[in-house]
């Protein structure tokens, strides 16, 4: 998506994920810079980022190459966190960090004064704070940092600092304290709604630890959660590996399949010349299930391509085993029952039956879809057109796909005009400053570009982008890290590296934080700080080597900022319920309602600049290439569908037993159960790194996609560019963070309170897919 990389409130003390670099005052900015040409024009960027090339070249490793103990240190650290220059200075921060929390938990746990009662919800959320901008910045350097060192600290760090929250999540001493600040209304009635409900949310944590439960369990709670973290880290780092590197294909077979001599020429054979190796990952491999008419080679190019090793189906086993252990200790009936307390749909039982009715009401329309599939597979091959469904479901595989939807999106687009690209109108520099545009019509705000400090970014190529606000200035930071480069990722991903919260007075040392004011009341509060990733290429054919973007990308761009503008709005005064900390069933759904707007012909035609000519979109262009993005649209909401039922397989009581689970055949399960594309040849579940990030609750993506569609049609349908409908949304949604009920939130946007109950009937309006 979640980006797995996608933070959102953890279930434990320290659930919240920020992470926090250094300074900034409150200026009121102005744009200095030009937002198109710091992403389209690589010779203006070169120069105004100048200093950071020169420090680059000077030391001929790259900013964050092995510095030798003589190296000169760098201005200033990764985030401006004075700290990151190194990883040996991570782990420093790691280290103080750890000593600040334990000085503050000594604290909360000696001041029992009604002054220390007052205080202790919002030293609680100091604390989480403190050490989840380790935990948090420790994640995102795990996912995407270049330099293996720091890579190899931030994996020590993350272990130590975990095992640390965890046993915080168990000490009964701070459970208990938190519980008379609670229940005494004295104490509760002088606390503001913010703090209440974040003592709320703590203590729910604590019982989700086995705070009440025998000493015994605490421990085992703490030594699961432990095993969890390590092996879901090993999950999670082995996802893109294919089983193996190649596949083999007879020359013979491959040579006679009809298959671009082209592509031929860029393939090896074995010792015995006698196959092709055809590569399992890259360019090669889905050209050639874009392109070759066997489709014996593309059942076996497509199930290699999507097959795991065996060492990667272990890690699995074992991550879902030890979680259905843990929900067993605490008393669940699976780690699903256990995850969904707390969330808008409140029982497995409820997603259950929400992705079966949708499932039901999609599969009609993916099945007619996949007829048109199919009767271009019987015209191709010669071949009887199947009649009934089940026909249809066996004559059409996965691996026809993009075969066919390479036939018939080729045949539409001799439609188009002669020579005629749409990404010439999407040029990455042009869809930024789109979307500032966007942004700065519906929330009165504004992207504009900065020049970071030497260190301060991972890579040169890194931009850094302030979120200024037409009322308040700058309220948040946007490290967009979006070209491809070696050993980097190709998911798109966002990251929450720190939070806002409020900053209190005796908070006095703020070196590792960037801060900011609130120019109406003063108040200094921690701005938030956001990495996004992805991996668009620079080398796109344009004729001045710039990122030029599909419309699947744009989405992309679209989706990933919208989660970074839910935290730039989700401003509260505790970070424990800040921007996208909130529940894991409500966190898509801003960056869903985006994708409304990428995808909106209004938006796109106001965007689509030619990069050369600076010409507007033709209308025929943009809507071919629009009914090309729609195609198949609920096929893929049914894959979608399924996805979601195998999260919750994974999680399910079947996972309780003291005996093998075979997770390969789980799968398979479902893909049969369920139907359309169905997959019984790879163990492509080994790949599906949701499971770790999302864990029972991989249903969201659906469930805010069918929220966001009700709240498209309700705000932004009859105009996309409508600022009292922006308005209407963020302060409905947005402002809130985690701070108020989502089905609250839902029923002020969409102007039906009976959706504030949050039941059973509430769930079926959210269902009905007339909308989706």
């Amino acid at each position: 998506m979640l980006s797995q990389a996608l933070h959102v409130r953890k279930p434990s003390l320290l659930k919240s994920v920020c992470q926090l670099r250094v300074y900034s005052s409150f200026p009121v900015y102005h744009a200095k810079h030009d937002l198109r040409k710091v992403f389209d024009n690589q010779n203006y960027w070169r120069e105004i980022n100048k200093d950071i090339y020169k420090y680059e070249e000077s030391k001929g490793i790259g900013i964050f190459g092995k510095l030798g103990k003589h190296a000169t240190p760098l201005q200033t650290g990764l985030f401006k966190n004075p700290f990151l220059t190194s990883s040996q200075g991570l782990r420093n921060f790691s280290m103080q960090s750890l000593k600040e929390a334990q000085q503050l938990v000594d604290q909360m746990r000696q001041d029992r004064s009604h002054q220390g009662h007052l205080n202790y919800i919002r030293n609680l959320d100091r604390l989480s704070d403190m050490l989840c901008r380790v935990i948090d910045l420790c994640e995102f350097i795990r996912a995407s940092h270049p330099d293996s060192q720091f890579v190899r600290a931030a994996q020590l760090c993350h272990e130590e600092m975990f095992e640390f929250m965890n046993v915080l999540n168990t000490d009964s001493t701070l459970c208990e304290i938190l519980k008379r600040v609670l229940s005494d209304d004295l104490i509760a009635s002088k606390l503001s709604e913010e703090e209440l409900k974040v003592g709320k949310i703590l203590l729910e944590d604590f019982e989700k630890s086995g705070i009440d439960m025998a000493p015994e369990v605490g421990e085992q709670f703490i030594n699961l959660s432990q095993q969890i973290s390590i092996v879901g880290q090993e999950f999670i780092s082995n996802t893109d590996f294919p089983k193996s590197e190649y596949v083999k294909v007879s020359c013979n077979e491959l040579e006679t399949s009809g298959i671009s001599p082209l592509l031929l020429n860029h393939l090896s054979r074995d010792t015995k010349g006698q196959n092709y190796k055809v590569p399992t990952y890259g360019y090669i491999a889905f050209s050639i299930l874009r392109s070759c008419p066997s489709e014996n080679i593309r059942m076996k190019v497509w199930t290699a391509v999507h097959s795991c090793p065996e060492k990667q189906i272990t890690r699995l086993k074992h991550l879902v085993k030890l979680r259905g252990l843990l929900a067993q200790i605490m008393g669940k009936n699976s780690y699903s029952d256990y995850q969904l307390e707390g969330k808008m749909a409140k029982s497995p039982v409820y997603v259950r039956g929400f992705v079966e009715s949708l499932a039901e009401a999609i599969k009609p329309l993916a099945m007619r879809e996949l007829r048109a599939l199919a009767n271009l597979k019987s015209s191709h091959l010669d071949l009887p057109i199947p009649k009934t469904d089940e026909e249809v479901l066996k004559f059409v595989r996965p691996w026809d796909r993009d075969f066919y939807s390479t036939l018939i999106s080729l045949q539409q687009q001799r439609k188009t005009l002669e020579n005629e690209q749409i990404n010439s109108y999407f040029s990455l520099g042009t869809v930024m400053q789109g979307l500032s545009s966007l942004l700065e019509d519906i929330y009165g705000i504004r992207l504009e570009p900065a020049v970071a400090k030497v260190g301060e970014t991972w890579s040169p190529e890194v931009r850094r982008i302030n979120v200024v606000s037409d009322q308040e200035g700058v309220i948040g930071v946007v490290y967009c890290d979006l070209f491809e480069r070696q050993g980097k990722t190709s998911n798109p991903a966002h990251f929450t590296v720190c939070c806002s919260r409020q900053i209190y007075p005796e908070e006095t040392d703020l070196s590792t934080i960037q801060v900011g004011q609130q120019p109406s009341s003063g108040q200094i509060f921690q701005l938030p700080v956001i990495s996004l990733v992805c991996s668009f290429s620079q080398n796109s054919g344009s004729k001045k080597d710039v990122c030029l973007l599909q419309l699947s990308e744009v989405d992309t761009l679209f989706h990933e900022m919208g989660h970074a503008i839910h935290s730039m709005l989700g401003r509260t005064s505790l970070q424990n319920i800040s921007g996208t900390r909130c529940a894991t069933d409500f966190v898509e759904l801003p960056s869903i309602l985006m994708e409304h707007f990428a995808h909106d012909s209004r938006v796109l035609s106001r965007i689509g600049k030619h990069y050369i000519t600076n010409e507007p979109v033709p209308d025929e262009l943009l809507h071919l290439n629009q009914n090309e993005l729609k195609y198949l649209q609920n096929t893929e909401t049914f894959s979608q569908a399924k996805m979601a039922m195998l999260d919750q397989e994974m999680h399910s009581p079947r996972m309780l037993t003291d005996g093998p689970v075979d997770v390969v055949e789980i799968y398979h399960e479902v893909e049969k159960q369920m139907g359309v594309l169905t997959d019984d040849k790879s163990n492509w579940c080994g790949r599906f790194g949701h499971l770790l990030g999302y864990g029972a609750s991989y249903y969201s993506y659906l469930f805010d996609r069918a929220i966001a569609s009700k709240v498209w049609q309700h705000l932004f349908a009859n105009d996309p560019f409508s600022r009292k409908s922006g308005e209407k949304f963020k302060n409905s949604v947005l402002r809130w963070g985690g701070s108020r009920d989502p089905w609250n939130c839902i029923a002020d946007a969409l102007d039906k309170q009976s959706l504030s109950k949050g039941d059973e009937e509430a769930m079926k309006f959210i269902g009905n897919t007339e909308d989706v």
